[in-house]
């Protein structure tokens, strides 16, 4: 952990609490995906003791969101196509929600919440297949999670974060602006806190970081190509599909992002950005929502 995330670590903690703490089977599927002695079979022996999630990564991976070009009837079997490490960032995006989910973030959780999160994971999957950055999974769950700190924060500090949230009138960066002025950080910050106190990978914790321009530098990071896929998707699904033709979608002109993306096997070219991401909302207007 950088001497940045630490002093935001004791900044967050001392603002909000002591966070929720990391799931046993999370601690275990981590340490099987760096065992380079365990197996497959290990690694589903370990989830299948939790027939809830079992079930919940079935979901997952068939949803047609995620993008699965078969179906997936067993656990072993997704573990065969998808291999260890796309499971366990399905494992880990499960957990995440799981942990913060009770009665106090139900009323987050109704709103455009989920919406917006499931959107941002799809766009962000689409993305990362188009430029073919052989990702495993981590596009779609850094994608799904990169809200996770709202929900820390709904959680932990009901009272004052409700009134802001309500106060920002689903304007998203009029309620980074009233989070930055009353807590002194950002959900994003919020949500980087819990991947450092988790011990979850860097890559996906600073894409959580990084999801929003200013957050956090994308050369920074320690994958500046998943951070950048996440923010394009997340400015892309707060557009209206139904905007005019002529209209620039905001997601093309973060240059820092595209920046990054251009070293990418098959990057996309200014003049297709927008052609893409139009033909992405197109694909998910189609799509049923998925709820995990």
């Amino acid at each position: 952990m950088t001497g940045n995330g630490e002093y935001l670590l004791e900044k967050v903690v001392e603002r909000v609490g002591d966070l929720p703490a990391m799931p046993a089977i999370v601690a275990e599927v981590l340490h099987l995906t760096d065992d380079p002695y365990s197996g497959m079979g290990q690694m589903s022996e370990a989830i299948q003791r939790d027939p809830a999630l079992t079930a919940k990564i079935l979901r997952v991976s068939n949803s047609p969101y995620y993008g699965m070009r078969r179906y997936v009837g067993t656990l072993k079997l997704a573990l065969v196509i998808l291999g260890m490490r796309e499971i366990r960032n399905i494992v880990l995006g499960i957990s995440l929600f799981d942990a913060l989910r009770d009665e106090s973030t139900e009323a987050l959780l109704a709103s455009d919440f989920w919406h917006h999160a499931t959107r941002v994971a799809a766009f962000s999957k689409k993305l990362g297949s188009r430029l073919e950055l052989g990702m495993q999974g981590e596009d779609f769950i850094a994608g799904l999670i990169h809200d996770i700190g709202k929900l820390v924060l709904w959680r932990q500090l009901p009272g004052t974060y409700v009134a802001l949230f309500r106060a920002s009138r689903g304007n998203r960066e009029e309620l980074r602006t009233l989070e930055k002025k009353h807590l002194g950080f950002t959900h994003a910050d919020a949500a980087a806190v819990l991947g450092i106190r988790w011990n979850l990978p860097e890559s996906l914790t600073d894409a959580v970081w990084a999801h929003h321009p200013g957050s956090k530098p994308l050369s920074k990071t320690k994958d500046p190509k998943l951070a950048a896929i996440v923010r394009i998707a997340n400015l892309a699904a707060e557009q209206k599909p139904s905007a005019p033709a002529e209209e620039t979608l905001l997601a093309c002109s973060d240059e820092e992002a595209w920046g990054v993306l251009s070293s990418s096997p098959k990057p996309i070219g200014d003049c297709e950005r927008q052609e893409v991401l139009k033909g992405f909302f197109a694909e998910l207007s189609e799509t049923s929502e998925p709820f995990f």
